[in-house]
């Protein structure tokens, strides 16, 4: 077997446990926030402040991705990013208050917006290498991730494991992991961009990507991305346009599954329940992910996506209508299946303009998609505590039929 293809074999693999346990990190919690709420005594509203302050740490540290990556590569800052998020974990179990508890999300957040434009831009990295399309597959063991913790997270409450010792034993599961494949990372510094299309050898270049390129080649000659950079980048109005798109995708991402318990557990449903709706959301995003290649092949990212959000939005609107477990169950499958190739395709979109460092381009989007995380909690959190969770779930919804016309800024042609 030729070695630069084995060498790409173990980079898939290295980058696909890093979503992984990116993913793990994030969601053996979430199912049991509803019993975080009850042993801290806090309100709907103070679940957002606590989720927002997630969101603000990844605003903060976020827009330093860029420049640590320029510097040490996305591979190093990757895995330290995981390893500093790892003992920091277990707190969030041993948070005695509202405040403690933000704090601990926030410290997370920060860590968790660094990893994430590491881990995104070395699959870049990866799939240009392949020349072909396998984002939505990295993406996809990210949402497997999200399965494995729910269950974790299912699991560990329905046998009474303190959430502290659940965390810690996540934590370890997660440092075995990356250690065990971070040598097969992609050695070096980044490159300076992606002049063609992650498609198979023998489809055409992007005619006006190239002629950019020939037309100031200086522009992709650039120093590493720094912080100046990135302001530059959030400059240009395209950047705008991804930017909210990707910060209602994350919404939709968000929403549904974080706060599925709280709402479960409001409408009466019983405790061992509460957990599925994340469950089903995680599942379908997982299968959305996994099958999304094929799909924006065959059909188009831009007309993908305007099914699935057509979709999303009638299904998990007539589920808070209906007001049953099993009918916000089935809404939460089918917003997960719908939002599972948006962000990906975002990541895509962006890390293929021209006159833009790959590597930046998908920082700064990762940045900006944060506000989602930010505008979310605290939005759902408010509306639950004056007329009900029911109505601030429903933001979701508006953000589904909002991505309708702002699919226009992703691609149309099927992949060939």
């Amino acid at each position: 077997m030729d070695p630069s293809v084995r060498e790409m074999q173990r980079a898939r693999i290295a980058v696909s446990v890093l979503f992984f346990v990116n993913a793990l990190t994030l969601s053996a919690w979430l199912p049991r926030l509803a019993e975080i709420q009850i042993d801290l005594a806090l309100s709907d509203f103070d679940i957002g402040l606590a989720l927002t302050a997630g969101a603000v740490g990844g605003v903060a540290a976020g827009i330093l991705a860029g420049p640590l990556i320029g510097r040490f590569g996305s591979n190093s800052v990757a895995v330290l990013s995981l390893v500093a998020i790892l003992p920091v974990l277990p707190m969030i179990g041993l948070a005695g208050g509202l405040w403690a508890f933000a704090f601990v999300l926030l410290v997370v957040g920060a860590l968790d917006a660094v990893m994430d434009a590491a881990m995104n831009s070395h699959a870049m990295r990866v799939q240009h290498g392949v020349r072909r399309s396998i984002l939505n597959t990295f993406h996809g063991y990210w949402s497997l991730g999200t399965v494995a913790g729910g269950l974790i997270g299912v699991g560990t409450a329905a046998i009474g494991l303190p959430l502290a010792w659940s965390l810690a034993l996540v934590s370890v599961l997660c440092a075995v992991s990356v250690f065990g494949t971070r040598r097969w990372l992609l050695a070096g510094k980044d490159p300076e961009s992606f002049l063609a299309e992650d498609t198979p050898p023998g489809a055409e270049h992007d005619v006006e990507r190239i002629e950019s390129a020939n037309a100031d080649p200086s522009s992709f000659l650039t120093p590493p991305p720094t912080v100046a950079a990135s302001r530059r980048v959030i400059a240009r109005p395209i950047i705008w346009a991804l930017g909210v798109f990707i910060i209602l995708a994350v919404m939709i991402e968000d929403i549904p599954g974080r706060w599925s318990s709280i709402y479960l557990t409001e409408i009466g449903t019983p405790e061992r329940f509460v957990g599925w709706g994340y469950v089903a959301f995680s599942v379908a995003m997982t299968a959305g992910r996994f099958l999304g290649d094929r799909i924006v092949d065959a059909i188009g990212e831009r007309t993908w996506t305007r099914i699935a959000m057509t979709a999303t939005a009638l299904t998990l609107g007539g589920s808070l209508i209906i007001g049953s477990a099993w009918a916000f169950i089935i809404g939460c499958a089918v917003a997960g299946f719908g939002v599972a190739t948006l962000f990906p395709a975002a990541m895509r979109a962006v890390a293929h303009l021209p006159g833009i460092k790959p590597a930046t381009g998908v920082s700064t989007l990762s940045w900006l998609s944060r506000a989602g995380f930010v505008v979310a909690p605290l939005a759902v959190g408010a509306i639950a505590d004056g007329i009900g969770i029911a109505w601030g779930i429903g933001i979701a919804v508006l953000a589904a039929a909002a991505l309708l016309p702002l699919s226009a800024v992703l691609k149309s042609a099927k992949s060939r």
